[in-house]
């Protein structure tokens, strides 16, 4: 009899800790040497279980494989994984929430920070040792700020919490949380989105990928934003027309962004938001810490070691 087996479609950070416990538990581990930004049909056409990361799975992959029980998701949003023909199919598919929401949100007030206090651009001068130029480059405190969050789950929540010392105001989009839960973190609660992107002077982005919420920030988004407004993505990336963004980064429509993630990933050399100086820019990374892979890598093994044995897995996406 074969022993199980998993795919691992990615070289992710600390893997090795993940393909010890899963072969400690007597399953077979492969790792992906390169990234695909499709995950090779003939990778997993026999193989029990899948850990994904960024890669895409697409649906005429799951219909082909034999074996295939569970994909892990190493991280949140599924949207690049077909949920729905893994579910016909009786295939498990999982997520990690929670783990990474305090890295994400730790990541976001540092992007504000950075921008706020110019530090790629004192950075910058220093090295140059431009000493006659540091009154050219004034900082702004984010104390007494508003700060608007599109989005209150998980890390939406961390990152109000995080601002509690700043003494900011922070005004919350989103639907589906009640009044009281955004209250308790000292929040406010608005119903229109519109009007959290006038009132702002920074907003931050913490919603999934939907139908609903695909180019939630387009050209009409941007003229209702205050001009030395300050944009921070660490969700999606088509969560944001990019033309749009490179469009009001250019013309000055706002004042600057940090973009962590990508309408396209990999992102392509030829992208222009990459040489726009008031674009501050990161490779889908925000939760990259090294408690979070040690504590994801633990999981994502547990959790396919417990569908092996004939457990039911936890966290799976269609059950919340």
């Amino acid at each position: 009899m074969n022993r199980p087996s998993v795919y691992i479609t990615e070289p992710l950070p600390m893997v090795e800790e993940m393909v010890k416990l899963l072969e400690d538990a007597g399953v077979e581990a492969e790792v992906s040497e390169v990234f695909h930004e499709y995950v090779p049909g003939d990778r997993i056409m026999d193989v029990d279980g899948v850990v994904v990361a960024d890669s895409r799975i697409t649906p005429e992959t799951v219909e082909k494989a034999r074996r295939l029980r569970i994909v892990q998701k190493f991280g949140v949003g599924v949207d690049t994984i077909p949920v729905e023909v893994c579910r016909r199919r009786g295939v498990y598919v999982c997520n990690i929430p929670g783990i990474n929401s305090l890295d994400v949100a730790e990541f976001t007030l540092a992007a504000i920070l950075s921008i706020l206090h110019r530090v790629r651009e004192r950075d910058l001068m220093a090295r140059e040792a431009r000493w006659s130029d540091r009154p050219k480059v004034l900082s702004e405190r984010l104390t007494g700020k508003t700060v608007g969050i599109v989005g209150f789950g998980r890390i939406g929540r961390q990152v109000a919490r995080l601002l509690k010392p700043f003494k900011t105001r922070v005004l919350v989009y989103d639907p589906y949380v009640a009044v009281s839960l955004v209250e308790e973190y000292g929040a406010e609660k608005v119903e229109d989105l519109a009007r959290l992107l006038k009132d702002s002077d920074i907003v931050t982005l913490h919603v999934p990928l939907t139908s609903e919420t695909r180019h939630m920030i387009g050209r009409r988004e941007f003229r209702l934003m205050k001009p030395d407004a300050v944009l921070i993505n660490t969700s999606r990336g088509a969560v944001i027309d990019e033309e749009a963004l490179y469009d009001a980064l250019k013309s000055g429509r706002i004042r600057a962004a940090h973009i962590d993630v990508w309408a396209k990933e990999p992102v392509s050399e030829d992208n222009p938001l990459l040489k726009l100086e008031n674009a501050q820019l990161s490779l889908h990374q925000a939760s990259w810490s090294v408690e979070f892979f040690r504590e994801a890598a633990r999981f994502c093994a547990e959790n396919i070691i417990r569908v092996l044995r004939g457990l039911k897995p936890l966290n799976i996406v269609w059950e919340k």
